[in-house]
């Protein structure tokens, strides 16, 4: 698995690719959930396969060094990506977020360490109540998601929401790229889904340690209250 990740870490990197972010155009109740809006089927992708598009990659050999090109697959997506993403929140039993209109604003983070425990933040508002919950798996990230190992809810505030909010905006998230960009061998996935009574949107971005993605991302481990080392925060 760690050569296949490898492999697929310095392969894939997904450009703009446009089309309406409207939950409308994700709804579908084909897909067999429980009452919690969990997939039943453990094979059920967690995201619209328009969100991962596949790409082909050419190796350009130049007096500079290796360059790469890229270029979208039209018609096609990236299975290997959804899937991978896909197992880990389904062992977390966390909720589908794009298949049916809600009546609330959600925010999901995913973060997945090649070495280090999976972990989901999900904050959630409801009319005036802010919820933020959070689970962690006894695996890694680029392995086997293993079992539930932690599970939390915590109330919170209008001002740690507002905050968030604002940091999802200087993100410009509802605007950015729908992309996943790896380059390197070991590393991490940042994946933030956004959802509410109108749109649905996804972004992965592999390994970031700064900036307004960054950060937008890290005030979610932050008031979670969740203990990560620097040096394990990649």
């Amino acid at each position: 698995m760690k050569k296949q990740l490898h492999f697929f870490s310095i392969l894939f990197f997904v450009i703009q690719y446009g089309f309406s972010q409207s939950i409308d155009s994700f709804i579908d109740t084909s897909i067999e959930v429980d009452s919690l809006n969990v997939p039943v089927n453990t094979k059920q992708h967690y995201f619209p396969k328009e969100m991962f598009p596949e790409v082909i990659v050419d190796w350009i050999e130049t007096e500079d060094g290796i360059k790469t090109k890229f270029k979208i697959k039209e018609g096609s997506y990236d299975d290997f990506v959804m899937s991978w993403y896909s197992k880990h929140l389904h062992t977390m039993k966390e909720p589908l977020l794009f298949n049916k209109k809600i009546n609330k604003e959600v925010y999901r983070f995913t973060w997945l360490r090649t070495f280090h425990k999976p972990m989901t933040f999900r904050f959630e508002k409801r009319d005036d109540i802010y919820i933020l919950y959070w689970k962690v798996l006894s695996g890694a990230g680029g392995y086997d998601p293993g079992k539930l190992e932690t599970q939390r809810i915590k109330v919170l505030t209008k001002k740690e929401w507002d905050t968030f909010i604002t940091l999802i905006k200087k993100a410009n998230f509802w605007e950015m790229s729908l992309s996943r960009k790896s380059i390197g061998y070991d590393g991490s996935e940042w994946i933030m889904e956004g959802a509410n009574t109108k749109n649905y949107r996804v972004v992965s971005v592999w390994s970031p340690n700064k900036g307004d993605f960054y950060n937008a991302c890290n005030y979610l481990i932050t008031i979670s209250g969740v203990q990560i080392a620097d040096k394990n925060k990649y």
